[in-house]
């Protein structure tokens, strides 16, 4: 993935997690658990994921739907670079 591509994918990320909580996304440290230090919740975490497939037109399998793989503002990142990749 180029490295613009990079910053694109956290840049969206970012904005998808800050719209959803409803913080500003220069608040938003990539080391945040998404539940803990941000407050989502089970609905907002869908919303998050519907978002996510959306904008990055992948599409999410029951296999995927994992908690470790969503626990932090990282993870969600590199979950989805993975998925572009994978396109």
């Amino acid at each position: 993935m180029q490295a613009q591509n990079e910053e694109n994918v956290n840049r969206l990320v970012l904005e998808i997690i800050s719209q959803i909580t409803k913080r500003n996304a220069q608040t938003i440290q990539l080391n945040h658990v998404l539940v803990d230090d941000l407050g989502l919740d089970s609905i907002q975490f869908l919303e998050m994921l519907a978002e996510l497939e959306d904008k990055f037109g992948f599409e999410l399998e029951v296999d995927d739907l994992r908690p470790e793989l969503f626990r932090t503002v990282s993870a969600v990142i590199e979950f989805v670079k993975g998925q572009v990749v994978a396109q």
